[in-house]
């Protein structure tokens, strides 16, 4: 009774959330100076995020070059490819603010998961590699490395340095790029917490903690990107939106002008990181083509408005018992 109460109370919730978000009013306006703010935060995110790989990479470099620690070095390289990701969301956000309209009418925000699948790739490569030399360690019982004090207290301050750019990227949720970077962010706490943590126990307790932490770590790293490449893989093919925007769009298209009869078809999927979406509303047959045009016209501004969406494709007709006007795709 306890999990069936705690399931409908999660539902209810659920259902509270997606009325409150459809309900809320839309504002159709110029936002170009809330968009330089927030392209300003996301910048300081990806600048922040960068600068504070380079520390945390010459920190940790360091404390496995004093100690030889297998689970530091593989800390140390996930600290390398934090700073090569860092540069390729640098490049691909400074890429995608070059705007050429006519070679890209639609804009460059699909720059973005090309960079994390790029990035992905690259770790995923890394983490093999480790894997590989973390076996090698265990079965050649390599038992050579040491530990210091001060090496640790190195990790212990890229550890604090990543906890604070987690908060503040956790703060920009409409950046894909932040996003990232706070989820990078969070795996390096657990994952430099874990390395010490392994590196201590291999030194004070027995060396096959240390080799143990690193083959640990680098399958930590491998599943988490394989699984970030598959989610921007789907995102770059035309993954469908979720039911509870879709559900949002229609309420916007029905509720949109007193005389929109229904909606025939209500459609969004990503092309990229946002949103293209398709509506035909169904409007009366004797209406003059000037006021047809201008509810429609007003409908496709409004669905537009939203964050989620790129462009969007209002198409009125003036009945439904009719074959799909695009063909199905095989």
């Amino acid at each position: 009774m306890k999990t069936s109460s705690k399931k409908s109370r999660a539902f209810y919730k659920k259902q509270n959330e997606l009325i409150n978000d459809i309900l809320e009013p839309i504002n159709i306006k110029d936002n170009k100076d809330d968009d330089d703010e927030e392209d300003f935060k996301v910048k300081i995110a990806i600048n922040g995020s960068l600068l504070v790989n380079i520390v945390l990479f010459c920190l940790q470099i360091t404390a496995a070059i004093i100690t030889g620690s297998r689970a530091l070095i593989a800390t140390a390289v996930d600290a390398f490819m934090d700073l090569l990701s860092g540069f390729i969301l640098f490049m691909t956000a400074r890429y995608r603010k070059k705007k050429n309209y006519f070679l890209y009418p639609t804009g460059k925000s699909r720059m973005e998961p090309i960079g994390i699948i790029i990035f992905s790739s690259l770790m995923s490569t890394v983490s093999l590699n480790l894997i590989w030399e973390g076996t090698s360690t265990l079965v050649k019982q390599d038992k050579e490395f040491g530990l210091d004090i001060m090496s640790v207290i190195f990790v212990v301050v890229a550890i604090s340095c990543k906890v604070a750019m987690y908060f503040y990227c956790r703060r920009l949720t409409h950046s894909s790029s932040a996003m990232i970077l706070k989820t990078d962010h969070f795996n390096d706490i657990l994952v430099n917490s874990f390395g010490v943590g392994m590196a201590i126990l291999g030194y004070k307790v027995s060396w096959y903690f240390d080799p143990i932490g690193s083959l640990v770590v680098a399958l930590i790293i491998l599943r988490s990107w394989v699984s970030e490449a598959y989610e921007q893989i789907g995102l770059l093919v035309g993954k469908t939106a979720s039911p509870e925007f879709l559900q949002k769009l229609t309420y916007i298209s029905l509720t949109h002008h007193p005389e929109v009869l229904q909606v025939d078809t209500c459609r969004a999927f990503h092309v990229g990181n946002n949103l293209y979406v398709e509506v035909d509303i169904v409007l009366p047959p004797n209406m003059p083509l000037v006021k047809t045009h201008d509810i429609g016209e007003s409908l496709q501004e409004k669905i537009e408005s939203l964050s989620e969406v790129d462009r969007a494709f209002v198409h009125v007709d003036y009945e439904y018992r009719h074959k799909p006007e695009h063909k199905k795709i095989h």
